[in-house]
């Protein structure tokens, strides 16, 4: 993912106002990918995700829950016409997620917490693995962005000692795609 911003102190000053800023956000988003190519409405919507997960009542306490020892994705918004989801993720302490790539477009905020993003390449060998070629730390406020026209493969990770929480925007119905992840790979020892 490309990082758009880092707003280590971002803090919204919603309050009451949240009923109108997600609403909000979510014509915004609709709009953009309306209006742009696919390729450039990561980035687009990267502009407007901070005041979205600067809010301290963004999310209700079912949408911050863990069930079990796995991240839980928890549904925000649906677009009812299938053009994008928004999904709150819950990230217990240590975890990681596999090696993946997706197969939508992506922009992600962190509500709360610290999110270690791995980016890989693949190898040109015929075995499929990978390598790592960079890491970036999203502290609260961070915001980053992954295109359908790039490489994409990363894996998250949470190096924290409490749950992280992110706010995902990915095209498409995340329940019709399901995991929303092409391939897993492997890495090069």
């Amino acid at each position: 993912m490309q990082k758009f911003n880092n707003l280590d102190n971002f803090k919204c000053e919603c309050g009451s106002k949240f009923e109108v800023i997600l609403p909000e956000f979510l014509k915004t988003v609709s709009a953009l990918i309306s209006t742009f190519p696919p390729a450039d409405v990561p980035s687009l919507i990267a502009h407007y995700l901070p005041g979205l997960v600067g809010c301290p009542d963004l999310l209700t306490p079912e949408q911050r829950s863990l069930n079990g020892l796995d991240y839980q994705k928890h549904e925000v918004f649906l677009c009812p016409n299938d053009k994008f989801s928004v999904l709150a993720v819950v990230w217990p302490a240590g975890i990681y997620s596999p090696i993946h790539d997706h197969k939508t477009w992506c922009t992600f905020g962190v509500v709360e917490g610290e999110i270690r993003e791995t980016i890989y390449e693949e190898n040109k060998s015929e075995n499929g693995d990978v390598t790592a070629v960079s890491s970036m730390d999203h502290r609260v406020g961070s915001i980053a962005h992954m295109s359908i026209n790039e490489s994409n493969i990363h894996c998250m990770h949470n190096p924290g000692t409490d749950p992280a929480v992110t706010i995902h925007v990915y095209g498409g119905n995340f329940k019709k795609i399901g995991a929303n992840v092409n391939k897993i790979y492997a890495t090069h020892t």
